[in-house]
């Protein structure tokens, strides 16, 4: 089993590597001290499952994994001097949640629930569970090769280009590695609306709406960045600033 441990503290990760070091089939493969490492080392060693700290610079252990693809999304067990989310966790049979300092009974008893199969291990209902109770606040974005933390309120659109959804801000763009229906889900629906089949936008970034033929219209952003909006979105759109 390939493992990559995520904590913010060196000494949490070295004593944790030490403990897995008694199962010979365990491979700490990578280590990381915040989020966006993290999320990095996730995408690069592909691991089988990560123990995860909750409370981490960057991108929190909730706000990491939201950034991956379901797919991508390797099992998961949380690790953490916070308890305030284990009964939530437990609820929705988590893989395991285990709380520092960690004690060998239980990281025994995680071991062997990581080992059951991946249908056992809703990885994805915890995530629901636990980090999307609140609107998203943060996005990861990729840009020349480089991952960008980009604060959701700094956000003017999103958008559908080539298959590609992309994040507008006013440093530019950034490709986001979520479908539209999901940011939609995620985000403050008082703060964004969705326009467009491929586009969603933040209402406090709308500077100006100019109709065009055929019902549509356009909107500009606070950049200078403009979005179309479709005929369809306008009577919600219209609502929402109250007009």
């Amino acid at each position: 089993m390939r493992v990559l441990i995520a904590d913010d503290e060196r000494r949490a990760r070295r004593r944790l590597a030490g403990m897995l070091g008694v199962w010979p089939d365990v491979e700490v493969v990578g280590e990381a001290s915040d989020g966006l490492a993290a999320l990095d080392a996730i995408r690069t060693l592909a691991p089988d499952a990560v123990f995860l700290d909750i409370q981490m610079p960057g991108l929190n252990g909730f706000e990491m994994l939201s950034a991956l693809p379901r797919e991508k999304c390797p099992a998961v067990v949380f690790v953490t001097a916070y308890d305030e989310y284990a009964l939530r966790a437990f609820e929705v049979s988590a893989v395991d949640y285990l709380l520092k300092p960690v004690e060998p009974e239980r990281l025994k008893q995680a071991m062997e629930r990581l080992r059951r199969p991946p249908a056992e291990r809703p990885v994805e209902r915890l995530v629901n569970a636990l980090g999307t109770h609140e609107s998203l606040r943060r996005v990861v974005g990729k840009r020349l090769h480089k991952l960008h933390v980009l604060p959701v309120d700094q956000i003017e659109a999103f958008q559908v280009e080539d298959e590609l959804v992309f994040a507008f801000n006013s440093a530019g763009r950034f490709v986001v590695d979520k479908t539209l229906r999901a940011l939609e889900a995620a985000l403050d629906s008082t703060q964004f609306v969705r326009v467009h089949k491929r586009a969603i936008v933040n209402l406090s970034h709308l500077a100006l709406l100019e109709p065009i033929s055929k019902g549509g219209a356009t909107a500009r952003l606070t950049s200078g960045e403009i979005v179309k909006i479709s005929r369809r979105y306008q009577p919600e759109l219209r609502r929402r600033l109250g007009y």
